[in-house]
């Protein structure tokens, strides 16, 4: 689906939707999502969105809103998590000393950190991928 036509007529870019989205909509009812089940890690989009920032003369002229760190935790899960009765706090709580907590603490005093995406990135490595497996995981 596209976006919807900008102002002026033409097709709205990606940083006009996110703009039309968080004024029309508000940051509390935006969900992060992606299609990784089907094109492997969505790491590549998330390192995006999370260094993409909007400079405060864009922020000025066009009157987009800021992306704040704030805003981007609600977007890439708070909002769900309130949408599911998640309580974040005891999530976090149980999962302090899990293995993906200790190797998550590992990775970051690692002082190197890898964004190597693994999996498929396009629909023709899906589809070599399924010919392989035929279908079927692993």
């Amino acid at each position: 689906m596209s976006p919807p036509p900008g102002g002026d007529g033409r097709r709205a870019t990606s940083g006009s939707s996110d703009r039309q989205l968080l004024e029309n909509l508000g940051e509390d009812r935006i969900l992060w999502g992606t299609d990784a089940i089907w094109f492997g890690s969505p790491q590549d989009q998330i390192q995006a969105f999370r260094a993409f920032e909007i400079t405060p003369e864009l922020q000025e002229r066009h009157g987009y809103p800021a992306l704040t760190p704030e805003r981007k935790a609600k977007i890439f899960g708070l909002n769900a998590a309130r949408v599911y009765g998640v309580n974040v706090d005891e999530a976090r709580k149980a999962h302090l000393g899990d293995d993906v907590s200790r190797a998550r603490a590992e990775y970051a005093n690692a002082g190197t950190p890898s964004f190597q995406t693994y999996g498929p990135r396009t629909r023709r490595d899906m589809l070599r991928l399924l010919d392989f497996t035929r279908g079927m995981p692993d």
